[in-house]
Order: structure tokens, then C-alpha cells, then sequence
């Protein structure tokens, strides 16, 4: 936890923690030296001469005095190391999503970088004053206590301090023995949250297959396995609080006991004894509170280790080279292995060797997964090739900064995703600079226009979250626009047109094409409108090259691809009679 903390501040504002700690630990050792003037005033106040209680009274109240300014001093670092906290953990762990590597981002490991996003919240601010405080408070004062009463009386000070690592140890022996139940209660409450959100989202098809049972779904599922969860980690805490509640009361009476028997044995004073037996439960006191705490602390430490298994995720190579293109580029793919799971017997990509001739328009056709969308995913830069290269003019793709692979690549993809605001909003991400001309004509290009004519608020209208306002196919025109107006000299499209009709198929195949922007343009394509507009074509199956060259030269080679043109043309004469 400590570790993680520290990582989560800038080391400019790490300044407050030193005062911090120093505070803090000037406050303890007060609080240790006010517990113990309680021996000498109740020994002073049952003695022949009562008024010399007044000293140790008088050393009592400045202690408390400074021991409360520690604290308010102490509290004003804590507080400000917290806004720190607040503000780097939440800027820090959104930088990090950017750069994790896609493939982690599993089922499991969404779940977990939510979690974490929620973690960087507001309760990061009192972190420090109302845990990180009392717990040393708790761990330290004893310990001062136990060494101060060494001086008054070494037996009993020799065996409050023999209790003490019992104490600990049998506190964070429990709570070991919860953390297992606790990452449990995690895993089930995210794979519940997971599970509602999927449960709300696909409510239309659920509904129309009458399918609204919960019990008898994945959201009964997993709410049976949290349930179990919980029930297993109430089952640990349980016998954790007892355990421990009871060994600070055995340890009260073997201490209080000692305590007498100094006094029988004329050791101390029977005054003595009774402040010996007050300084004990003083002693006994903070460690109920680490108690009381534990449950808000194993929290903490769970969310902490949420943020640090994000901050920990394996990152793309961050690069370094910023080239700068102002004509279309040549893209080699040189001897690409590329796998998503590891454990597959072969690779997606399995020594891929392509050239793409700088400003010609390629495009990939072949089955369903044959590795086509991987392929332009490995050109966008979204996956690093297990082994092999991706040079663009020359450049190793992997040493290009993020900022420099965002202006040199524009991607289309088959499932676009719009941000919840306008129409004119979402196609200006592709260019914030863009002027009023080049966004009409990219909107134009890309049948925008017809859409925005369509709508009451035009450009204005609002798209929804995720787009939800608009339907499949007016999002694809939203994200081709998009695309056509930014500057990037190297466009990647995945099956843009798949959600538009025939008519608008062909008009926006035929922009994207013959648009004026040098470009290299490379284009997974199933149907035909996209591919004539096409310089090279490569037909794909199982990661490799079957067919690679113009569509002149493929149809006169009578394979693959002609076998699939033929396919394409017999079904566009297709008619519902």
C-alpha cells in the first residue's frame, strides 16, 4: 500500500511527507509521555503530600497542548498530500489506460481498470488523516507506552511489549487469512457489475426471445456467486474480530494481574499499581482501534493494489521517433508474426512479408478470420507483431510516439464509436483545426450532409452516447467524415460501408477513393464497390497471401479471387420477388 501511494505522487509534492511523518511522530510520543504522568499524579494524589500531583498534571496538559498542535500541523499535510493524491491518481491512472497494451484489456482486466478509475475518488483526499493516522497511531503508541514503562516498572514493561508482536501478528494473521476472500468478493462484485451492465444493454433482444428471466441468467449466476462470496468473507471477519477481541482481554488481565502482584510484592505502591493498570488499557487502546479500522483498511489496500495492477499493466513501447510526412508513405510489413493468445497452435499473422506502394489504394479480401482486421490493426499501431516489423517511409512503427502514429494513420472501423455530443463534434476529432470548407467537404464526401438535413438541429444534433441516436449506418458516415478529414497520409478502413445501402455504399466507396489527400489507403473489403475502386488487391486466408495483384491479373488467374468476384456479382443481382 505504501509503496503504491508513494508512486501515485509527483516527486515535487512528495515535500509533505516528511513534515508528515515527523508530526505525527512527535504527536505519539506526547501521547506515550501524557499516558505515563498518569503513574506519577495517582501515585502523588494517594500519597502523604497530594500536591505534588500538580507537576505531573502540568506535564499532562502541555503534552495534550502540543500533542493537539502536532495533530492540526500533521492533518494539514495529510489533507494536502490527499488533494495531491486525488488529482495525480486520476490523472495518472487515465494516462495509463492510453498506453496499456490492448491485449490485456480483458473481460477481467476492464473490470479491474474500472474499479481502479472509481478507486482514484474523492475518499483518496481523507486517505492519510483517517487511516494512514490512526494506523500509526496504533502500531507506534503502544510501543511507546510498552518502552515508557520499563522506567517505572521493568517486568511489566518487559511483558506489555512481549504482548505486542502477539497482538499484531494475530491481526495480520486475520487478515491475510480475509484478503483470499476478499479479492473473491472483488472479482464477484465486478463480474456482477459486468454482467448488469451486459444484462441492461441487450434488454431488446432479451425481451423479443422472452428471455428476461434473471434467475436463470448470467445476472442470477453471478449474483449467486457474490452472495457466496460475501457469505465466505463475513465467515472470515467473524471469527477475526474474536479472535482478537479476545486476546486484548486476556492480555488486560495477565498485564492487570501482573500489575497486583508488583504491588503484593511491595515492588510498587498500591497507587502505583492502579495507574499501572490505567496506563494498560491506554496501552491496549489504540490496538482495538487498528481492529475497528482493519475492515476500511483492507479497502483501501484493495483498491490501492486495483490501481497499482493498472499502473503495472504491460505498456506498448512508447517511441521515440516523430517523422513528419506531407506525401502518401511506403508501408513494409516485413516477416509479421502476430498471435492473441499464446497458448494457440498458430498465429493470426505467421510471417507476413507485404510492400504497399505509396499513394495506391490496396485492397484485403478473403474469409472470416482470416486475419485481415488484424492485419489493420497491426498497422494502426493497436497491437505490437510478436515478432517482425512494420516500417512506414522507412520508420519502425513501434518508434514512433503515440502523437506521431496519430498523425500519420486515420483509421475506419466496421463498428465505429461515437462520444456523446453533436454531429459536428464527433467528425471534428478527426482534425480540432479543421476550417469551415474542409469540414463540408468531408461531410459531403461521406453523405454526412444528407443525414444532417435530415435531423432538426442539423450539425448541431446530438449523437447519443456511443451514437445510440443514430443507426448503423448513419454512424459509419459519421466516422468516414471523420476520417477523410483528418491529415493523416495513411488511411486504414475495415469494412466502412457494411451498414449503408447500396446506393450510398457505392457513392462513399467512390469518395474514399477518390478523394484529393495523398494518402497510402488500405481497405478490408467484402463487397464489390470497394474493391474496383481498388489499384492491388491481396486475397487472405489463415494469416497468409493466397493472391496478390491487380484484379485484371486475378480474375485472368482464375482462383481464389475470381471464384470470389463471381460469388459477389451472382449475389448483387440477387431480387426479393
Amino acid at each position: 500500500m505504501i509503496r503504491t501511494l508513494i508512486n501515485l505522487l509527483p516527486p515535487a509534492q512528495r515535500r509533505h511527507i516528511t513534515p508528515y511523518l515527523a508530526l505525527t511522530a512527535l504527536s505519539i510520543a506526547l501521547r506515550a509521555a501524557a499516558a505515563l504522568a498518569l503513574i506519577p499524579l495517582i501515585s502523588a494524589l494517594f500519597s502523604s503530600q497530594p500536591g505534588d500531583a500538580w507537576r505531573p498534571l502540568a506535564m499532562i496538559a502541555i503534552a495534550t497542548a502540543l500533542g493537539w498542535g502536532c495533530d492540526s500541523a500533521a492533518a494539514r499535510h495529510a489533507y494536502a498530500v490527499g488533494f495531491v493524491l486525488l488529482d495525480h491518481a486520476q490523472h495518472t491512472v487515465a494516462e495509463r489506460i492510453t498506453t496499456i497494451r490492448l491485449q490485456w484489456l480483458t473481460g477481467d482486466n476492464l473490470a479491474t481498470t474500472r474499479q481502479a478509475v472509481a478507486a482514484t475518488g474523492p475518499e483518496l483526499v481523507g486517505l492519510i488523516a483517517y487511516l494512514v493516522t490512526p494506523l500509526l497511531n496504533a502500531l507506534i503508541l503502544p510501543a511507546a507506552i510498552g518502552i515508557g514503562l520499563l522506567w517505572f516498572s521493568p517486568t511489566l514493561g518487559a511483558a506489555a511489549l512481549a504482548f505486542l508482536p502477539l497482538l499484531l501478528g494475530a491481526l495480520v494473521l486475520s487478515m491475510r487469512l480475509a484478503r483470499s476472500a476478499d479479492a473473491a468478493a472483488d472479482r464477484a462484485h465486478a463480474q456482477l457489475s459486468e454482467r448488469l451492465l451486459e444484462f441492461a444493454r441487450t434488454q431488446q433482444a432479451l425481451r423479443s426471445a422472452r428471455r428476461v428471466d434473471t434467475e436463470s441468467s448470467h445476472v442470477g449466476q453471478a449474483l449467486a456467486a457474490r452472495t457466496h462470496a460475501m457469505s465466505r468473507l463475513l465467515a472470515y471477519r467473524a471469527p477475526e474480530q474474536l479472535v482478537f477481541t479476545l486476546l486484548t482481554q486476556l492480555a488486560l488481565i495477565a498485564l492487570s494481574a501482573l500489575a497486583v502482584s508488583r504491588a503484593v510484592t511491595g515492588e510498587v505502591s498500591p497507587a502505583a499499581a492502579i495507574a499501572l493498570i490505567v496506563v494498560i488499557v491506554r496501552f491496549l487502546e489504540p490496538l482495538a482501534l487498528v481492529a475497528d479500522i482493519t475492515a476500511g483498511l483492507q479497502l483501501t489496500t484493495n483498491a490501492l493494489r486495483t490501481i497499482h495492477t493498472v499502473l503495472a499493466a504491460p505498456r506498448e513501447h512508447p517511441g521515440t521517433a516523430t517523422p513528419t510526412l506531407s506525401t502518401a508513405p511506403q508501408i513494409e510489413v516485413a516477416d509479421v508474426t502476430f498471435g492473441y493468445d499464446a497458448t494457440r497452435e498458430r498465429p493470426v499473422l505467421d510471417g507476413l512479408n507485404l510492400t504497399f506502394q505509396p499513394g495506391t489504394t490496396t485492397a484485403i479480401v478473403g474469409p472470416s478470420g482470416s486475419g485481415k482486421s488484424t492485419l489493420l490493426f497491426l498497422l494502426a499501431g493497436l497491437h505490437q507483431p510478436t515478432s517482425g516489423s512494420i516500417r512506414i517511409q522507412g520508420t519502425d512503427l513501434a518508434e514512433l510516439t503515440p502523437a506521431a502514429r496519430r498523425a500519420l494513420i486515420a483509421v475506419i472501423f466496421q463498428d465505429p464509436y461515437l462520444f456523446d455530443g453533436t454531429l459536428l463534434d464527433n467528425i471534428s476529432i478527426g482534425n480540432p483545426h479543421a476550417t469551415g470548407e474542409q469540414i463540408e467537404r468531408a461531410t459531403a464526401l461521406a453523405r454526412v450532409d444528407a443525414v444532417a438535413a435530415q435531423l432538426t438541429d442539423g450539425m448541431a444534433t446530438m449523437v447519443g452516447d456511443g451514437g445510440t441516436l443514430l443507426s448503423g449506418g448513419q454512424r459509419q458516415r459519421v466516422s468516414i467524415a471523420r476520417a477523410l478529414l483528418s491529415c493523416a497520409p495513411v488511411l486504414l478502413v475495415d469494412e466502412a460501408t457494411s451498414a449503408l445501402d447500396t446506393e450510398n455504399e457505392r457513392a462513399v466507396a467512390a469518395a474514399l477513393s477518390s478523394e484529393t489527400t495523398p494518402r497510402t489507403r488500405i481497405i478490408v473489403a467484402h463487397r464489390l464497390s470497394s474493391i474496383r475502386q481498388a489499384d492491388r488487391v491481396i486475397f487472405f486466408d489463415a494469416g497468409r497471401v493466397i493472391e496478390d495483384g491487380s484484379i485484371e491479373d486475378l480474375l485472368a488467374l482464375d482462383g481464389r479471387f475470381a471464384a470470389y468476384w463471381r460469388q459477389q456479382q451472382a449475389a448483387s443481382a440477387w431480387r426479393v420477388r
